[in-house]
């Protein structure tokens, strides 16, 4: 054999131990294992940790998306909703558009009767939904004022039930 022609391999398991043939590879691959403790099979290359971010299981998630920048404020709206009809109809009303997205008409819930319940995304333009906030903001502020100043109608109802609150100043 021609020693100029064979190719010198090193092990793969020290990293040290040169070698020509197979079995004398073979040979020293058993003994470097067993002095080394490993087990037969070759090590394995560490591969870097790449992976998608995780997102846990029930965590928080938007099912459709935002559109944070286009002028408008998105909301989904549930549709056959038995213990509050005509919310599409109100939404219509109140200057809301629906998106077709695709996505809208997804099953966000079940009724009592067991019949689904549609959620159905809709957008308004901004400057309408911040009005409208500043509106609520406005009456909320008014009730707080109020409160504070002890004037408050003490027997507040609304769809909850009845509020009474006693005012006692020191």
């Amino acid at each position: 054999m021609n020693q100029e022609n064979v190719e010198e391999k090193t092990c793969e398991i020290c990293g040290v131990y040169k070698y020509t043939t197979e079995q004398q590879g073979k040979s020293h691959s058993y003994h470097c294992l067993k002095k080394h403790n490993q087990s037969e099979e070759k090590p394995k290359e560490e591969k870097p940790n790449i992976r998608k971010e995780r997102v846990p299981f029930g965590s928080p998630q938007q099912r459709w998306g935002s559109r944070k920048e286009d002028g408008f404020h998105y909301r989904v709206f549930n549709d056959n909703w038995k213990k509050e009809p005509g919310r599409i109809k109100r939404a219509r009303a109140a200057g809301y558009e629906m998106v077709d997205d695709g996505k809208s008409g997804l099953n966000v819930g079940t009724n009592d009767d067991g019949t689904e319940i549609k959620g159905v995304l809709m957008r308004i333009p901004i400057e309408w939904y911040n009005e409208d906030r500043g509106n609520k903001a406005r009456e909320l502020d008014k009730i707080d004022e109020q409160i504070h100043g002890g004037k408050f109608d003490k027997n507040l109802t609304n769809t909850y039930g009845g509020v009474k609150i006693n005012v006692t100043k020191e």
